[in-house]
């Protein structure tokens, strides 16, 4: 991150739903080897949030993280000087009465990751200067929280609510649609792998009945492995010879992980799947890249609900030159153009992500195109602000700093490309 000048004055406040780090910091204070010491403790998004904390705690004056849910009221010092607090509180408690615990930190800055109105008002309230970066957004469903609806819009909107982000672009657009202003509303993503190597497009090659297709992500129930496999049964079906590369990262919990692997495994010898199916694990960058490289297609089945990234699988693809298959998701809405970039099938339904499948590898010409567009349109879309960087900048407060700041503002202007890509959506091939 690479502060310029010294925050000695500052005390920063970050708040989070429900993390609890007291005992994946409790025997950390070797700060050079945070990184590494953090990896396998805790998910690749918290070790990002945890090391940005540690190096903030170098400058300023104080640093703490308080977990708006807790089991029980705490607040802690760790080795590496920052402290951890949690509220005691569950459920709708947590939400209504967070403000005596951020009252007693004294925060001259604070940093929101979840929409909390207790703590929202009391920022507003005593002008404290705030941000507030969500990774989901959901609309109002019943009248109580239609109203708290409003009540939050209200707040983003104060002055002392400097700047408000969402994940990507479409979840800032749908911010901007329910009242928040879009002056303060930088789209935002967590840090992705440097992927050095860069393959040149990709052509159909070979039996084209035989199917190669790689996943690269979390082996979780919300991810859609089910359905991937659904797929690849139905393919076999109809005469294809599929295989299929799984790889995962390390996990954060690898008990969870191993059971995740062995209901795969069961299901796979229940589909006849159990000699097309590879596990990976705990492979470098540059193996999973290469294996990607080597598929005919990536496959992206299903997004959990707290997607705040762009899937690992998707970065490595576009890498590769590889195409996609991906789910419907928001999130993709601008990043993934049907027939042009991607082909895109239903969340949900097996039957359709196998006839995307089917349909691009029998038509060499879209296949053709859809590596060709990959990496482009990929390196065009991608959203420049980051989590950490953003926050840098607001805290040093030069007027460089609040310039990129509003460079990044959905009212900049900078992302209006997406609207034309999408509008050229109408002459992709026909699929």
């Amino acid at each position: 991150m690479g502060l310029e000048r010294s925050l000695d004055d500052k005390r920063l406040l970050i708040v989070v739903e429900d993390a609890d780090y007291r005992e994946a910091l409790a025997d950390l204070f070797m700060p050079d080897r945070l990184v590494a010491e953090l990896s396998g403790r805790v998910s690749p998004v918290d070790v990002h949030i945890l090391t940005a904390a540690y190096q903030w705690s170098t400058q300023a004056q104080s640093v703490a993280i308080v977990s708006c849910q807790s089991a029980e009221e705490y607040s802690e010092e760790s080795y590496l000087n920052i402290r951890l607090m949690g509220s005691g509180l569950s459920g709708e408690r947590a939400s209504q009465d967070m403000s005596r615990l951020v009252a007693d930190y004294c925060p001259t800055h604070i940093v929101m990751c979840t929409p909390s109105l207790s703590v929202l008002r009391w920022a507003v309230r005593n002008r404290i200067s705030t941000i507030v970066l969500l990774s989901e957004w959901q609309e109002p469903l019943g009248w109580r929280q239609r109203w708290q609806h409003n009540q939050l819009i209200s707040l983003l909107n104060h002055s002392s609510v400097e700047w408000v982000g969402s994940h990507g672009v479409h979840a800032c657009r749908i911010l901007k649609t329910s009242g928040v202003d879009a002056r303060k509303l930088i789209p935002w993503e967590w840090p992705q792998p440097q992927l050095m190597e860069q393959y040149p497009p990709k052509r159909i090659q070979g039996d084209q009945s035989a199917i190669h297709l790689a996943y690269a992500g979390p082996l979780e129930v919300s991810a859609g492995i089910d359905d991937l496999l659904r797929a690849m049964g139905e393919l076999q079906r109809r005469g294809h010879q599929v295989s299929l590369q799984l790889m995962s990262e390390s996990p954060a919990v690898p008990f969870i992980a191993a059971q995740n692997i062995a209901r795969l495994r069961a299901q796979t010898n229940q589909l006849g799947l159990e000699n097309a199916v590879t596990f990976w694990q705990d492979l470098s960058l540059e193996q999973m890249l290469e294996k990607v490289h080597r598929a005919d297609l990536t496959v992206i089945p299903r997004i959990a609900q707290s997607l705040s990234v762009i899937p690992f699988g998707l970065s490595l693809s576009m890498a590769a030159r590889t195409p996609v298959v991906a789910c419907d998701y928001p999130y993709f809405v601008e990043h993934l153009f049907h027939g042009i970039n991607a082909m895109i099938f239903p969340a949900g339904n097996f039957h359709s992500m196998a006839h995307r499948i089917e349909r691009v590898m029998g038509q060499p010409a879209l296949y053709a195109q859809l590596s060709e567009a990959s990496e482009i349109d990929f390196e065009r879309l991608k959203v420049p602000a980051r989590w950490a960087e953003l926050i840098d900048r607001w805290l040093q407060g030069s007027a460089y700093d609040r310039q990129r700041l509003r460079d990044f503002a959905l009212s900049s202007g900078r992302y209006q490309a997406l609207t034309v890509l999408r509008s050229s959506a109408s002459t992709a091939i026909a699929v």
